[in-house]
C-alpha cells in the first residue's frame, strides 16, 4: 500500500488550492494500492526554521509532542507526495517553504508531484521553483504535473476542475507517482537491512 500525502499548501482565506487538493485526493483515493492522505498546512504553523542545528540532525532531537515532531512523524509515514500549491509571485508561498526546511531525513529518496495554479502559466513557475527544493532535500520530483490556468477555469460547486485535460494529467501523473513510490520505498526498505 503506497502511503500519499497530499499537501495543500495555501493558508489565505478565500483559497483556491484546498479544492484542487481535495480533488486530486479523491483521484489518488480512488487509485487500487494507494492511501491518500489530505494534509493542509494551515493545521502545520511551523513558522521559519529556528535551530541552531541543520534540520540533518535537529530532526532527530525534536521534543515528544512538538509540532515539529508532529511533522516529522508524519512525513516520515508517507511514501510520496502530492503538493497543490498556487504560484505567489512567480514562485510558491513561504509557509511551504518553511514546511519543508524543517525536515531533511524524512523527505529523502520519496517522489514528489505537483499541482499548481495561477494566472497564464498555471503555477508553471512555482512548479520549476519547488522541483529544484524538493531535489536539494533528496526527492525525487516527478516530470508529469498539473498546472491550473485560473484564468476562465470552469468548476463544479465543490470549486474542483470540470476539463477533462486536468483530469487526464492527474492520472498520467498519480501513475508516475505510484511507480516511483513503490520503486524507492522498496529501495529505502532494502537500504535499511
Amino acid at each position: 500500500m503506497e502511503r500519499i500525502g497530499i499537501i495543500a499548501a495555501s493558508v489565505r482565506e478565500g483559497r483556491r488550492g484546498f479544492a484542487f487538493a481535495q480533488w486530486i485526493h479523491g483521484l489518488a483515493a480512488k487509485r487500487e494500492g494507494v492511501a491518500a492522505e489530505l494534509v493542509d498546512l494551515r493545521d502545520w504553523p511551523l513558522g521559519a526554521y529556528t535551530h541552531k542545528t541543520m534540520p540533518t540532525v535537529a530532526e532527530a532531537s525534536y521534543a515528544e509532542g512538538t509540532i515539529e515532531r508532529r511533522w516529522a512523524d508524519l512525513i516520515r509515514g508517507l511514501d510520496a507526495f502530492v503538493i497543490v500549491s498556487p504560484e505567489y509571485n512567480r514562485s510558491y508561498p513561504g509557509n511551504l517553504k518553511n514546511a519543508i526546511d524543517w525536515l531533511w531525513p524524512a523527505w529523502n529518496h520519496k517522489p514528489v508531484a505537483f499541482v499548481t495554479y495561477g494566472g497564464f502559466g498555471g503555477g508553471a513557475r512555482a512548479a520549476e521553483h519547488l522541483s529544484v527544493v524538493a531535489t536539494e532535500v533528496r526527492m525525487v520530483p516527478i516530470r508529469d504535473q498539473v498546472n491550473i490556468r485560473l484564468i476562465g477555469l470552469p468548476l463544479d460547486d465543490h470549486g474542483m476542475p470540470t476539463e477533462e485535460l486536468y483530469a487526464k494529467r492527474a492520472g498520467a501523473m498519480l501513475e508516475e507517482l505510484v511507480w516511483f513510490s513503490t520503486v524507492l520505498r522498496e529501495a529505502r526498505a532494502a537500504r535499511a537491512k
